[in-house]
């Protein structure tokens, strides 16, 4: 018999999430689930490689740019399986909306010393993620961060986190 989330339109169950304030502690908790579940799902060193830096880069921008002129606020992380051999993670905020696409080209050809620092985040996240989606609603704005797996997964029964 199918799992009942593969017959309804909802999004399977998330295998972990934390919801945090957009401050360097909160930057951490996400960062602890991040390494619990690559651990828990013994995912290949590449893909742990992958999830961690893209996971790390976005939970940053929401750190450091996300509420910027307002006092921190909270956002989250939830990973689910987007299917069976491909991890998601959500980082959703409610800080006002930044299309990524509205970053600019790093430049990658100038000399590393004549660059302005930053600017390669959203650059690494779309080199090392197979698709980035981004979604903007009142109230919140949802990154989706999607990375085909080395390995399919075995079956999952439940959330690690």
């Amino acid at each position: 018999r199918p799992s009942e989330h593969l017959l309804s339109q909802d999004p399977p169950p998330p295998l972990g999430a934390v919801h945090v304030q957009a401050n360097r502690d909160g930057r951490a908790a996400c960062l602890a689930l991040t390494e619990h579940l690559c651990t828990q799902l013994a995912l290949a060193s590449e893909d742990v490689q992958a999830v961690r830096l893209a996971v790390e880069e976005a939970c940053s921008n929401v750190v450091d740019h996300g509420y910027a002129g307002l006092p921190p606020g909270p956002f989250s992380l939830t990973f689910r399986l987007a299917g069976e051999d491909v991890l998601e993670a959500q980082v959703c905020v409610q800080a006002p909306p930044f299309h990524p696409d509205e970053a600019g080209q790093p430049d990658l050809l100038s000399d590393s010393d004549d660059r302005p620092i930053g600017g390669l985040g959203w650059f690494f996240i779309k080199q090392v993620m197979t698709e980035v989606l981004y979604t903007s609603q009142d109230g919140g704005n949802c990154l989706s961060l999607r990375r085909k797996l080395s390995a399919p997964l075995p079956s999952l029964d439940r959330g690690v986190a």
